[in-house]
């Protein structure tokens, strides 16, 4: 299979999981806020299964998801910098930035729970793990790879 149709199915994977994620989220959290807060029930009846679950557990199913979705978007990208420009050094700063985005929320997470301000600094963090989950970062590193020299490119990594 040609790099070209590798690449397009992949682009076309990497929208569709941030719908798919969308999908999920957009949902859970309706069925989050009908058992937290009382507020009419507009989940989709799939997800209605959920209203018999515990506000904490919802919380860990949404973790779980994060964690998923982050793996997901990262392994996406990961292959797109991979087969766009056969480069082990971009690949490598493909991973370490990842990392350093996921280090940097549960750093802030840690540091919050210390202090105990979980709760102001939470929409920085679920901002940060949404970064995270999204293809911010594909673009972010695909044009700063698109101008740096490519002076590596021997071997795949």
């Amino acid at each position: 299979m040609s790099s070209k149709i590798k690449l397009s199915a992949l682009v076309v994977f990497i929208i569709s999981l941030g719908f798919i994620r969308d999908y999920f989220f957009v949902n859970i959290n309706w069925i989050l806020m009908t058992i937290t807060n009382g507020r009419r029930n507009q989940a989709l009846d799939e997800f209605h299964f959920l209203l018999n679950w515990t506000p904490d557990e919802i919380n860990n199913l949404k973790w779980v998801l994060t964690f998923v979705f982050s793996g997901l978007f990262m392994a996406v990208t990961y292959l797109i910098v991979r087969i766009s420009f056969q480069n082990k050094l971009f690949n490598r700063i493909t991973v370490y930035s990842y990392l350093g985005i996921l280090f940097f929320a549960f750093g802030l997470y840690f540091l919050s729970f210390l202090v105990g301000m979980t709760d102001n600094l939470y929409g920085i963090i679920r901002t940060i793990m949404g970064i995270a989950q999204s293809f911010m970062p594909l673009m972010i590193l695909y044009i700063l790879f698109k101008f740096l020299p490519d002076s590596k490119k021997d071997n795949l990594a």
